[in-house]
């Protein structure tokens, strides 16, 4: 008996000490991971150290034609170089349109000033790196970073720069991934307000260039934030994207608007939403009289308008004049339907997934004189 009662102790001693020694071993690895992070997150901010500035501060700004991704991302990635002691002021390149203004609104966070002019200035680019699309006086900018989810753009920097590119759905994800890089807290209104920029540029995580990163920024931002129901707050941006109210025809053209050069050769796209096929061909009509008269306005070679049925993802593409057109036949040869105004691509024409980058492929294939 007494045997058995020794034997029943060295078991239990046995066991309380693998249990210790068990506790012991997650608290270190806990303890290393802890370590690793913050390791990481100061390499990270690193990064900033060597950014070469001239007096002031760094203004964070989006492309002309200002949407959603690139007002809200230029805010936030103002906040998180604040927080990390580094002077930034957000600023906005023009008037922005109902949804990027309900975003705001919804979040607590005021409109951000105009800056007409970047000459002279430290400028920080993000959601964009193309001069075409930069406000006035880039060139004589100062530019110490890029921030961006497109193509590698024409932005010439002569002494060491900070480029943070990525191939996914939201430039105001990869913000979010910088607050955690650099291990910088979220206020709540800065995530209401990249949650709707991300939900917007990815249309609610179903655009094709939406990534797991995306997913996760939504999650993420999601519980930042306090909105949990998601689906209703995209339908309400997606409300105020498709409502041009107090805005001309013009200002339709321009409201969601990039500019693109390659080998020499400047085009523009507009871009709108309507609710279904219906609503699209009102849009089309409506716009088309005014195509010419906004190419005019501009110093390029080529113009287009492509309004979005959102309910079929079907596109239509409206060129400006004779010799838009004949590009756009030779470019994308395969549309289902001309409807005398507008070409129609029923399977979708996305701008930043086919529409340039075919385009840019036809003009280098087959310079134009």
């Amino acid at each position: 008996m007494k045997k058995i009662n020794v034997l029943i102790i060295v078991i239990i001693v046995a066991l309380l000490a693998a249990v210790l020694g068990y506790n012991v071993a997650k608290n270190n690895v806990a303890k290393k991971y802890e370590e690793d992070k913050l390791y990481l997150q100061e390499l990270n901010r690193g990064d900033l150290e060597k950014l070469v500035l001239v007096d002031g501060p760094i203004y964070v700004i989006g492309h002309k034609s200002p949407d959603s991704d690139t007002v809200c991302s230029a805010i936030a990635y103002a906040d998180l170089l604040n927080k990390l002691g580094i002077e930034a002021k957000a600023v906005i390149s023009d008037k922005v349109n109902n949804e990027s203004a309900y975003i705001l609104k919804e979040a607590g966070i005021e409109m951000p000033e105009i800056l007409y002019d970047a000459s002279g200035l430290n400028i920080m680019m993000v959601d964009h790196s193309e001069y075409a699309q930069a406000i006035d006086g880039m060139k004589d900018a100062n530019v110490v970073g890029v921030i961006d989810h497109h193509g590698v753009g024409t932005i010439e920097v002569g002494h060491q720069v900070l480029y943070n590119a990525k191939p996914i759905g939201a430039t105001a994800t990869i913000i979010w991934m910088n607050y955690l890089n650099y291990g910088v807290e979220m206020d709540k209104n800065i995530a209401h307000m990249l949650l709707g920029a991300v939900l917007s540029d990815t249309d609610n995580l179903s655009s094709s260039t939406t990534c797991e990163n995306d997913k996760k920024a939504v999650e993420a931002l999601s519980k930042l934030s306090g909105v949990s129901d998601i689906e209703t707050l995209y339908n309400n941006l997606h409300e105020q994207k498709i409502s041009y109210e107090g805005f001309s025809e013009e200002e339709i053209i321009f409201s969601d608007y990039k500019e693109y050069e390659i080998e020499g050769f400047r085009y523009g796209i507009g871009q709108a939403n309507a609710l279904n096929e219906e609503k699209a061909e009102e849009l089309v009509e409506k716009l088309a009289p005014f195509m010419i008269k906004a190419m005019e306005s501009k110093d390029i070679n080529l113009m287009y308008m492509s309004v979005r049925a959102d309910n079929v993802k079907c596109d239509y593409i409206i060129p400006a004049d004779a010799y838009s057109e004949s590009i756009l036949k030779n470019a994308f040869p395969n549309y289902d339907e001309f409807n005398g105004t507008a070409y129609i691509y029923k399977s979708g024409l996305g701008r930043k997934s086919k529409l340039v980058p075919g385009l840019n492929a036809y003009l280098t294939s087959y310079p134009q004189e």
